[in-house]
């Protein structure tokens, strides 16, 4: 195994996407030294850079060596080096905490969409990914194992490995006489994919020599299957949605398998993968709910309402507290925790028409009066909340200016007066 071989696909990738900078994801270990220098190597005869990055989770005690022993690999290649350290829960789930807070960290170095993150995942990873797909009875999507390629930050996610074992990359890194490390977790039988790698896989491969081979050619198979299966729902979704929600009587005109099919799809769209339950329960209890019904549903930090016939994907936020008069100076900068405002910001954000009153913000005082611009009725501010349909929800983040206790705006909805009638504007900065 040679280095044109190994470089193939990465070279293919730089080609095919105009990368002009290789982020590494680089561990210590066999897989991503082999990946070092095979990147190496090709930077150097190429306008191409390379950064690598080394993700401190603190869960070794040799993480610090880990890192020395990276940095010095770096420094030897003349590859510029970074260090990132993760804070993780030790109660939770640490496989999937740790890769979560892995790729949070280096998604901060992909900035361009030409960047691309490289991890070393090779075929034995793939193989790995399948066989716990399988344990936990995944659909086709979790069966389509790891992505050679996809979209990531603000660039690609490349994994240039992948359709090579270890046992070739090691072949490789004797015949370079490359060094790397052992994460003595690695022989921990406690993680699950320790123990398919150990105990499992070897066993299978023992009976059946080209089961990997053969597993690898059914990966490949369900990944063509899945992307043709996303583009037609991709093609479908826009036609039950309304902006970024569901329109749930539009989707029920559709066929029940297509229906679970769009709802995944939808869920996907903000990262959000439903087990085959979770989905049952956003069947019964969000969709058949009774028209006056406010059903509330979690999934992995997020919140699934229904509202007039929607349905919306929130995140669970800290919501300020109702009926406090927070006084707003004309050229100071208020801080609240649905963001800054800045009154009297010039042309920018909402148009206000002001006396020389105080001016106050105020949150979930829906009984205040209020006359929007071109309206002829003067009402509670309550009553205008439901006639814009504004989800029950979202009333009490919504920041309201009052004057001689009166409303003149609900910042970025509805304002007492055009741009045009304005005497002062109040912009409104989200966190």
């Amino acid at each position: 195994m040679n280095s044109s071989e190994l470089l193939a696909p990465l070279r293919l990738n730089i080609q095919q996407l105009g990368l002009n900078l290789l982020v590494l994801g680089l561990s210590g270990g066999l897989d991503s030294m082999v990946l070092l220098e095979l990147c190496h190597q090709l930077t150097q005869s190429s306008a191409v850079k390379l950064k690598a990055v080394y993700i401190h989770h603190g869960l070794s005690a040799n993480a610090d060596q880990w890192a020395a022993f990276c940095q010095q690999q770096c420094l030897k290649r003349n590859v510029p080096f970074e260090v990132q350290k993760v804070q993780l829960n030790p109660t939770a789930n640490i496989e999937a905490q740790a890769r979560a807070a892995r790729y949070s960290a280096l998604a901060a170095f992909v900035t361009t969409p030409q960047t691309a993150l490289l991890t070393a995942h090779h075929a034995d990873d793939q193989l790995e990914t399948l066989l716990l797909a399988l344990k936990r009875g995944a659909g086709p999507a979790g069966l389509s194992g790891i992505a050679a390629l996809q979209p990531f930050a603000a660039g690609w996610l490349v994994r240039p490995l992948l359709d090579f074992s270890r046992e070739q990359l090691e072949v490789f890194a004797q015949g370079q006489q490359l060094k790397w490390i052992e994460d003595e977790s690695n022989n921990d039988n406690r993680f699950d994919r320790n123990f398919l790698r150990l105990e499992v896989i070897p066993l299978l491969q023992q009976r059946w020599p080209a089961f990997r081979q053969n597993a690898l050619r059914s990966v490949a198979h369900i990944q063509q299957q899945q992307q043709f299966v996303e583009k037609q729902l991709d093609q479908l979704l826009p036609a039950v949605m309304h902006e970024a929600e569901l329109d749930l009587k539009l989707l029920t005109l559709q066929d029940l398998i297509t229906q679970k099919l769009l709802v995944r799809r939808w869920l996907a769209l903000t990262g959000l993968n439903p087990s085959t339950d979770w989905l049952e329960r956003f069947f019964s209890e969000l969709i058949q709910a009774k028209a006056d019904a406010q059903p509330l549903l979690e999934l992995d930090g997020y919140q699934i309402r229904r509202f007039a016939n929607k349905a919306y994907i929130t995140q669970v936020t800290e919501v300020p507290q109702p009926g406090v008069w927070l006084e707003l100076k004309p050229g100071q900068q208020l801080n609240t925790v649905v963001g800054q405002f800045i009154l009297n910001v010039e042309n920018k954000g909402t148009a206000l028409l002001l006396t020389g009153d105080p001016v106050y913000l105020v949150f979930g005082l829906f009984s205040l009066p209020f006359k929007p611009a071109g309206q002829r009725h003067n009402k509670e501010l309550k009553q205008w909340l439901k006639l814009w349909a504004i989800p029950p929800w979202q009333r009490l983040l919504l920041p309201v200016l009052v004057q001689n206790n009166q409303v003149v705006a609900v910042i970025g909805l509805a304002s007492n007066s055009t741009k045009e009638q304005a005497t002062a504007f109040i912009d409104w900065q989200k966190p």
